[in-house]
């Protein structure tokens, strides 16, 4: 519900200038919400840079934290989302590229 109602208002207008990043639909492994790259005004206002995550595949999960671009490494940003294993997955990718994670 949470995923199709992300999508929903991307379709009718997106006034929060958000992007949905989904890797197959409608049976979906995981889905990422993301402001749009044009719309990044301070890299480290992590505030504006909120992330939001569902998935039903930790797996496919983990694969997008290590083996894409989808999240933004470079810039400070806020990652929402409440499925077992998200902390951890996030921890495991940071501390694989040397990064902090408060």
């Amino acid at each position: 519900l949470q995923v199709l109602g992300a999508v929903m208002t991307v379709a009718r207008g997106n006034p929060a200038a958000h992007q949905v990043l989904v890797d197959s639909w409608p049976n979906f492994g995981v889905v990422l919400t993301r402001l749009r790259p044009e719309e990044h005004r301070d890299p480290e206002d992590f505030y504006a840079n909120q992330l939001t995550v569902y998935y039903r595949d930790e797996g496919a999960w983990r694969a997008l934290l290590g083996g894409t671009e989808a999240v933004g490494w470079t810039r400070a940003f806020q990652m929402q989302g409440m499925q077992e294993g998200m902390y951890e997955a996030m921890r495991e990718a940071a501390d694989a590229k040397g990064l902090r994670l408060e």
